[in-house]
């Protein structure tokens, strides 16, 4: 498993968006969230990911094309609620400013929402979650998915994306409490990366078209294969309300969407984050499986884990992500990052 630096892997992804035609700024922000996804140990949705995203401008893959070089355009703002027509962009851009425009608001009258329509995949919901947790905002973020691979309980036709929804609340000694997941029973992302390793699906998250399981990866296929919702149907009620939240209030546009609610407004925040303090320690401090050296909460290893190698510097890799890294360079001509100890 080869190890880059982590300053070389930015360098990497910022170098092959500008081959494509990305604005410096623009390819900055998309490589952050990529990086996010590697550090946070997310590989489905990290460097191995980074691949497809390039494309998308240009091939045919499961996501739309992507605008290298966008418009985005504020439709509508007001004091609570922000809509940015993102012009074919990554969601990435368009979501990063409407998290800069609902924080203002939010902290000016305590809550704030926005939409973003007409972009591609924003890859994550996490970094836009950590943003806004870290302003001392409780958050809800969710994104609908363009090609329904998800169908109803008891149905046999995609009508949903993964739709992932992300919540997050700022605590005080203890990293934010984060929950960043899809409403499908897996990620499609993590189904496409096990394809191509050659590896199987547990029976029952995925099925073929005629509803019978699906367990080898390399069989899924984008517009017949479906996803199962999570939980039954738990998680088709949620993918439906994901819907209405990013795509039904934009108008039928294939969109994300943010909500934000500032506990300061019903106590001090400093006791706020004493009180999350102490339902995180209440939570951790149960007793322990014999085989569980510790109880954590949503978000927290991800976030410990990116702390730790940022603070090291370095990033490593699984051999599939270095293997899509590989394909980008020898299809956009950009360097290869040289592994670290060679």
């Amino acid at each position: 498993m080869p190890t880059i630096s982590i300053s070389d892997a930015t360098e990497f992804m910022e170098s092959s968006l500008h081959g494509i035609g990305m604005p410096a700024d623009n390819a900055t922000q998309i490589a952050e969230v990529i990086l996010d996804g590697e550090l946070r140990g997310h590989p489905s949705h990290g460097l191995f990911f980074f691949l497809d995203l390039i494309n998308w401008h240009t091939r045919d893959t499961a996501y739309p094309k992507m605008n290298v070089n966008p418009s985005t355009k504020i439709v509508l703002d007001t004091s609570l609620i922000t809509t940015i027509d993102g012009d074919g962009a990554c969601g990435v851009l368009p979501m990063n400013e409407a998290v800069d425009r609902s924080i203002i608001k939010a902290k000016n009258h305590g809550m704030a929402a926005a939409n973003v329509v007409n972009t591609a995949n924003l890859i994550a919901l996490a970094p836009f979650a950590q943003r806004l947790v870290e302003e001392d905002l409780i958050a809800f973020v969710c994104s609908g998915f363009q090609f329904p691979f998800v169908p109803p309980t008891g149905g046999l036709t995609g009508k949903f994306g993964t739709n992932p929804l992300a919540y997050a609340a700022p605590a005080g000694k203890h990293l934010p409490f984060l929950l960043d997941m899809s409403t499908s029973a897996i990620a499609g992302a993590k189904v496409i990366e096990a394809g191509r390793n050659g590896e199987t699906i547990p029976e029952g998250l995925v099925e073929h078209a005629d509803g019978t399981p699906l367990t080898d990866a390399a069989d899924f296929k984008i517009g017949s294969s479906m996803v199962l919702p999570m939980a039954g149907v738990k998680g088709y009620g949620l993918a439906m309300m994901v819907d209405i939240f990013a795509n039904i209030i934009g108008d039928n546009q294939w969109g994300h969407f943010i909500w934000l609610l500032d506990p300061a407004q019903f106590q001090p925040i400093e006791k706020f984050k004493a009180n999350m303090d102490s339902e995180i320690v209440r939570i951790k401090s149960g007793d322990k499986k014999s085989d569980v050296d510790e109880i954590y909460y949503a978000g927290e290893r991800g976030q410990k884990r990116m702390a730790e190698l940022r603070s090291s510097g370095l990033l490593p890799l699984e051999s599939a992500a270095w293997k899509n890294m590989q394909i980008v360079s020898e299809e956009h001509g950009v360097d290869m990052p040289m592994p670290i100890g060679t």
